[in-house]
């Protein structure tokens, strides 16, 4: 009678601890989409697009005239952190918050 109370025990536990692990878990991945779907466009990009890192804003908008030439400028870099940022609509929605058409 014993161990089983001790088996049933652990076994609860263990239970109870695997719930607190996917609760965790699901919470930490509702934050990170969360955060990722709120900040878009140039709030984004901004933190590299900084004038050190990557060329600023200004210098972003007297390159690139409108909207396909700044898109076909981010699509063509070699840079490998821009490979993650190729997407039409990440690239659409940064071209609108710069102001070009």
């Amino acid at each position: 009678m014993i161990a089983f109370r001790q088996t049933y025990l652990i076994e609860k536990g263990e239970m109870s601890m695997r719930k607190c692990l996917v609760m965790f878990i699901m919470i930490c991945l509702t934050t990170l989409f969360c955060f990722n779907s709120s900040h878009g466009g140039w709030e984004k990009c901004k933190v590299c697009h900084n004038g050190r890192t990557a060329p600023d804003e200004k210098s972003l908008k007297t390159k690139y005239q409108t909207a396909d030439e700044l898109i076909k400028g981010a699509k063509g870099s070699l840079n490998p952190i821009m490979k993650n940022y190729k997407g039409d609509e990440e690239l659409k929605e940064a071209a609108n918050d710069l102001g070009l058409k």
